[in-house]
């Protein structure tokens, strides 16, 4: 058996399909018309049936439509449409994986081996549909036990339609004959016949059309009896998630950047989604508009990578991290075009813990480490990162350390068993002090304006490297009790060996 997904008036549902749900389906009740065409005389190309109710038809110019009031008019993107039947054809893939991109709306996949996963064909129709309307598409599915007769049906009746194995022929024959794909020519000659439906098509002699019409029309009539036989034309499924929008006139404001990486963003999400993967990494290249005296345009590539620290299909999440981005970016001239990459992965599968303290959502911290770094920027002077999580390098030489990005995995999963240890506050910068020795052991330490008394005194712990550079280090620390006005308080101290001078590194709490 074979199941066809038809997406009625597909052009003007992949122009709404990147639109937030609730305000999809507002708009749909609104008349809609696609416009294609030169700028100075654009025509419809495509409507929905709010539109045809209200006697707009294709081919009407600009200037007619706006006559009728409350038309909203919407220039045809073809990479839309790509984007639209990628997302079907990722849709159709989740239900099997031999799947045949008919054409633009259309897909046919092959239901055999499906039924112990969906269970009877009414189920998988059911299925199919939730999907598709989770997705953004209003559809229609047929199944039957040919493509042909599967594609007939969805395109011809108004519902959702299952044709048993042998009825194709008495289903299909209250259809109306332009449904069948063949010329205007030969659509003449039916109606001159006064043949209108796929009954009176298939009542003809065979020997009559096939003297009368050729090859062509003993297919047609084998059409019209769901005789047609053959193999789906599978495709592959697209394993590049990649949106782009490239501008008429290059823009330079950030609104007009938003939206458009809105939409992409939404169509990137859709085809995730549609295909149970999430984003992993997301790539952001802007095509700058550089004009030049020589060598014409040329354009200058702006990018971006973000490593996200949790799979996300949050479209809302990633278009407020690109637009975090956006805004403390400054370009050196206008975009020309726009370009996201996705990195897909398996989703997160995570289960909730009633014993696990609650933690901050990783979607919504990725958005604050985002907001931060437009404060305090990517890195500092000496090209280490300013925000993420400390990580030790691999060297004795103290306070040696660098910035990482931050992942939600690096945060044990059960913090309340772990065991107390000490810590050490670092003073930034280091204290500088004096210290009176009692042989070679420290005994009175100046600190807080004030002579302290050593309790005790651990060390020395002596330390040196990067002496055959210009930044040689070399010191002698010790960890030494002493009596403050608070009580006894334990504090790490050393002596740099290459400026003969004491400092107070810390305390420990």
């Amino acid at each position: 058996m074979f199941a066809c997904l038809y997406v009625p008036d597909f052009v003007v549902q992949a122009s709404l399909l990147t639109e937030p749900a609730e305000t999809r389906v507002d708009l749909k009740q609104s008349p809609i018309a696609i416009l294609e065409g030169p700028a100075s005389l654009p025509r419809v190309f495509a409507t929905n049936p709010t539109a045809r109710r209200a006697g707009i038809q294709a081919g009407m110019t600009k200037l007619q439509v706006e006559t009728y009031g409350g038309v909203l008019l919407r220039k045809r993107m073809v990479a839309e449409e790509e984007s639209a039947q990628a997302v079907l054809v990722s849709l159709a893939s989740s239900f099997s994986p031999r799947v045949e991109s008919t054409s633009p709306g259309v897909a046919i996949i092959d239901l055999a081996g499906t039924e112990k996963l969906f269970g009877v064909w009414q189920s998988t129709v059911r299925a199919i549909a939730a999907k598709a309307s989770a997705v953004g598409f209003d559809l229609r599915v047929a199944v039957s036990s040919n493509p042909d007769s599967a594609l007939l049906a969805a395109q011809g009746f108004s519902a959702n339609t299952i044709i048993p194995a042998g009825a194709e022929a008495s289903r299909l024959a209250p259809l109306p004959i332009g449904i069948l794909p063949m010329s205007s020519e030969m659509l003449g000659v039916f109606d001159g016949w006064g043949i209108r439906t796929f009954q009176a098509l298939t009542a003809l002699p065979q020997v009559a059309i096939v003297e009368r019409l050729g090859q062509e029309g003993m297919h047609l009539q084998k059409l019209a009896l769901g005789q047609i036989e053959r193999p789906l034309v599978t495709v592959e499924p697209n394993a590049e998630f990649i949106e782009s929008f490239e501008f008429d006139d290059p823009v330079e404001t950030l609104e007009s950047l938003a939206f458009i990486l809105n939409r992409l963003l939404g169509q990137l999400c859709s085809r995730l989604i549609a295909s149970s993967l999430a984003i992993n990494a997301l790539r952001l290249a802007l095509e700058l508009e550089v004009r030049r005296i020589c060598g014409g345009n040329k354009g200058e590539p702006c990018e971006h990578n973000w490593k996200l620290p949790v799979p996300t299909q949050d479209r809302h999440m990633l278009f407020g991290l690109v637009r975090l981005y956006l805004e403390r970016l400054s370009l050196t001239a206008p975009v020309k075009r726009l370009t996201v990459e996705a990195t897909p992965v398996r989703p997160r599968v995570a289960q909730g813990d009633l014993f696990t303290l609650q933690a901050p959502e990783t979607e919504k911290l990725e958005i604050t480490l985002e907001r931060i770094r437009g404060v305090v920027g990517d890195s500092d002077a000496e090209g280490v990162a300013c925000v993420g999580t400390p990580c030790l390098l691999d060297t004795h030489k103290p306070d040696s350390f660098t910035v990482q990005h931050f992942s939600s995995l690096d945060i044990p999963s059960d913090s309340s068993q772990a065991a107390p240890v000490s810590a050490l506050r670092i003073f930034r910068p280091a204290i500088e002090t004096s210290v009176e020795l009692d042989g070679d052991k420290p005994h009175f330490v100046r600190l807080w304006h004030g002579r302290r008394y050593v309790f005790a005194a651990s060390g020395p712990w002596s330390s040196s490297g990067d002496w055959w550079n210009a930044s040689v280090w070399a010191r002698q620390e010790w960890d030494v009790a002493l009596k403050t006005p608070e009580g006894v308080g334990f504090y790490r101290i050393y002596r740099d060996c290459i400026r003969q001078q004491w400092f107070v590194e810390g305390v420990f709490d």
